[in-house]
């Protein structure tokens, strides 16, 4: 969570003098382990504590955000969030319930359960409910999840990609649910087409496939 004040360099202090071990003791912290740190004043120290207090009600997507599960970025984590609505919920989801979820492909999956069936991570966890983290409720009823553009679809990659690489492109889109064939044929949806792009290109053209630059699979790939 987000603690106006408390920069990298004040918590490594703090862990250096051993005020904190982890990021659940923040929460745990008195006026007292703050003023006899470098350079803090009394003010600057009562702020602290202040903007503490306040991140300790936080939201449930930002709560999943700041555990640093590895592949769940914010939107991935508003995902979730809107999915499961509570967070024991998330902890208790099987394999099939996150790959139902049409954003979630197997490697965000595995590393949900990877997170949660760690008994330090959930220990962590423990402790930062127990540090008095509460998470703000949401409406048992949830808003459908927007199907992403390339769900369902066929694609075709030509050409040098210059941001990524093609297996690179491949995973993203079969996490959005699509898929990647070699060639081109009149089932063929998109094909992508970095530069000096090959034979693919006039074929797709001649078939009336929708042609995306790299720019183009980018921006539509970061579409909800």
């Amino acid at each position: 969570m987000d603690i106006d004040g408390l920069g990298d360099k004040l918590v490594d202090q703090l862990v250096r003098l051993r005020r904190i071990k982890d990021a659940a003791d923040i929460y745990l912290l008195s006026l007292e382990d703050l003023i006899t740190l470098d350079k803090m004043a009394e003010k600057s120290a009562n702020n602290i504590l202040n903007a503490i207090k306040e991140s300790k009600n936080t939201t449930l997507a930002k709560f999943i955000y700041s555990l640093g599960i590895r592949h769940v970025g914010e939107h991935v984590a508003m995902v979730l969030a809107e999915q499961f609505r509570r967070f024991d919920s998330l902890q208790k989801a099987s394999r099939e319930e996150l790959l139902s979820i049409q954003e979630i492909g197997p490697e965000i999956a595995d590393s949900i359960l990877s997170y949660f069936s760690n008994e330090e991570n959930i220990s962590f966890i423990n402790h930062l409910f127990e540090a008095g983290i509460t998470i703000k409720e949401m409406p048992l009823e949830k808003a459908p999840l927007k199907e992403h553009p390339f769900s369902g679809k066929s694609f075709v990659l030509t050409g040098i990609l210059s941001a990524l690489t093609r297996s690179e492109a491949k995973k993203f889109i079969e996490e959005k649910k699509g898929k990647v064939s070699t060639s081109i044929s009149t089932k063929t949806d998109y094909l992508v087409s970095g530069k000096s792009p090959g034979s693919k290109l006039a074929k797709a053209k001649d078939l009336g496939v929708t042609i995306l630059s790299e720019e183009e699979f980018l921006r539509t790939l970061g579409e909800r």
